[in-house]
């Protein structure tokens, strides 16, 4: 891949600032997204990591359509080196400064060497230096933000002390990996929320009513929080056939004539608690009633952790249980297109700051079921017969409900009604409208 690189410890302290003339910019500024490498998909057809890669690249597209996009700066922790390290490469088509560094720096080296790959994306996209707005996706890299040039944040992860506050610190350690992630996770927001409160030209552009109720608890300025309708992703295009991409899913779904109840998500942690709908399904067949359930989740090596999710399962129902590696957004249609009329997809999970799957479900027209939650944010999109209470009890009734009363043409109404909440339109709308705003207040 072409590519350029720079050692930053040849300029460390040295303020690289936008030199561009103001008279020659349109109405907004162009726009860099700040995301973490790893989160970067391997391939244009590679399952969305976490949902920050989904929403980072609608954005993406929106505002390279508005020739507003000057590229991407991916950071890596790479430990064991003394001085940011910037190459610009180009992956996928998308010219992106790769920035190397680790939490042992110097915050100046690394604000420094942020302002000095921005300088290299807008020469290379644009010609010349831009003054560029820099849209992160996290609180990681907020205190490192340089000072001069104006900068967005969207909260795609939870607040650790939010999520504390509804469950319990050794539920956080078991959630974010380790009670050591959960630590530096915790410490990195907070900084990030007093960048927040202290600076005059960073925004929030926040998708979850969840974050904001946080944000606002913590006394960020409620005019700094612009809301952004989600883009969501509706399946209008040609892709691969189930049966050729994934042929034991749909083996497994024609065995016998029966109910399909299904999740896919990217990762199988405790946010998602996939447990539930495991012990709801046994819960249906012991009622005798017709269901199998299919799980999509986590990479192709967490072989352990589907075996642990199916060794819940008692021996005599094992056949009507899958669990497979996360589907990528071309499978993923493509089962969508399989169960509209026999399937059902459940979204049982305990804290989601959105939730991208079981909208994407409702939105191409799949019968979809959400745990009624606060903590889940796109449960508040769905009327209130398509939520359950969150129990073993409450899901398995919610879904012998729908088999007694039918499916047919569930999914269809439930599509007119989420629609009519979130759309490419609203999406494109309530960003351009915040853009427009940090384009303004970014040069007065």
């Amino acid at each position: 891949m072409p590519h350029s690189s720079l050692d930053y410890g040849a300029t460390r302290g040295t303020r690289i600032a936008s030199t561009t003339d103001t008279t020659m910019q349109p109405q907004m500024l162009p726009g860099i997204i700040i995301l973490n490498e790893k989160y970067f998909p391997e391939s244009d057809v590679s399952p969305a990591k976490v949902g920050a890669t989904s929403i980072a690249f609608s954005v993406m597209n929106l505002l390279g359509g508005e020739g507003l996009f000057a590229g991407m700066i991916l950071y890596r922790r790479e430990e064991g080196i003394f001085h940011p390290r910037i190459e610009l490469q180009t992956k996928s088509s998308i010219v992106c400064g790769i920035l190397s560094f680790n939490f042992d720096m110097a915050r100046s080296k690394i604000r420094d060497a942020i302002s000095a790959a921005a300088k290299m994306l807008t020469v290379k996209t644009y010609g010349s230096a831009r003054l560029v707005i820099l849209y992160h996706q996290t609180d990681t890299m907020l205190v490192y933000n340089p000072e001069w040039f104006p900068s967005c944040v969207t909260h795609h992860g939870p607040f650790h002390d939010d999520f504390v506050k509804h469950f319990s610190i050794e539920k956080a350690a078991t959630a974010f990996g380790s009670p050591e992630k959960a630590q530096h996770l915790k410490k990195h927001q907070r900084i990030g929320l007093y960048r927040l409160r202290q600076s005059r030209n960073m925004f929030v552009l926040q998708h979850s009513l969840l974050q904001r109720r946080y944000l606002l608890s913590k006394n960020i300025d409620a005019h700094k929080i612009h809301k952004m309708v989600p883009p969501i992703n509706i399946n209008t295009g040609s892709h691969q056939q189930l049966s050729s991409s994934h042929p034991e899913i749909k083996t497994f779904m024609r065995a016998k004539p029966s109910l399909l109840l299904f999740t896919a998500v990217a990762r199988l942690d405790f946010f998602k608690n996939v447990e539930l709908l495991v012990d709801a399904g046994v819960e249906l067949l012991r009622r005798h009633l017709p269901v199998r359930v299919l799980i999509a989740g986590g990479e192709e090596i967490e072989g352990s952790r589907r075996s642990a999710i199916l060794g819940c399962v008692p021996a005599a129902f094992k056949a009507e249980f899958k669990v497979v590696p996360k589907l990528s957004k071309d499978s993923l249609y493509a089962l969508f297109d399989q169960v509209r009329d026999d399937g059902i997809f459940v979204c049982p999970s305990r804290y989601e700051t959105l939730g991208i799957t079981p909208l994407e479900a409702a939105m191409n027209g799949v019968t979809t079921i959400i745990i009624d939650s606060r903590n889940v944010e796109a449960s508040h999109y769905f009327p209130r017969e398509n939520r359950f209470e969150g129990s073993v009890v409450g899901l398995a009734s919610l879904v012998e409900k729908f088999h007694k009363e039918g499916m047919q043409g569930r999914g269809v109404e439930l599509q007119g009604k989420i629609r009519k909440q979130i759309s490419d339109e609203k999406f494109r709308n309530s960003f351009l409208d915040a853009w427009r705003s940090f384009s303004k207040a970014a040069r007065h």
